[in-house]
């Protein structure tokens, strides 16, 4: 007859952890006059919103840690966001065994045991994933429209520059709706 003996395990994991989320896409930018004087007007009209240029880009990053980056030349915005979190997980388990097999129920005790404490890391690591999609998401939604008008200002400038290199502008109006008319004497 065999006795029965208690088995423990005991096993934590510290680790840091990092994610990053972020999403690219094209500029509507009219090509009223040459691209690079259309990249001109948008980096003049970002550098007035906090942007830093560098070359053919303008980056930002915001107070929450976004990073918004223009690249000028290829007409595209970047914005990506990071977090990091610590995490420190224990787990202690016990199971009644036979004496002889101890060393065998032990050594499967601790396999899982450390699947387990992998598996809560990579469900950390996947809420943090969602809440910085989930940030990033609701940042979009302000940044595009900052953009937009940025682009649109610098749309206003290429048209009154054109308007200048047909004629004499004899006045600018602008409606509260953002419609511009430009006068030209030819």
């Amino acid at each position: 007859m065999s006795r029965a003996i208690q088995v423990r395990v005991s096993e934590s994991i510290v680790r840091t952890i990092h994610v990053e989320d972020g999403v690219a896409s094209p500029l509507e930018l009219l090509p009223i006059l040459p691209a690079e004087r259309m990249a001109e007007l948008l980096a003049d009209e970002l550098v007035a919103l906090g942007f830093v240029r560098e070359g053919n880009t303008c980056r930002r990053t915001e107070a929450d840690g976004t990073e918004v980056t223009v690249d000028l030349a290829a007409s595209t915005i970047a914005v990506s966001l990071g977090a990091g979190a610590h995490i420190d997980e224990s787990i202690e388990r016990t199971v009644r065994a036979d004496i002889e097999r101890q060393d065998a129920v032990e050594a499967g005790l601790r396999t899982r045991v450390a699947r387990e404490l992998e598996a809560r890391v990579a469900d950390h690591a996947e809420a943090l994933r969602r809440q910085v999609t989930a940030q990033l998401e609701a940042k979009l939604a302000d940044l595009k429209l900052e953009l937009d008008r940025a682009i649109g200002r610098a749309t206003i400038s290429a048209l009154t520059e054109k308007a200048g290199q047909l004629g004499q502008i004899e006045s600018t109006h602008e409606d509260e709706a953002g419609n511009v008319t430009i006068r030209v004497r030819l």
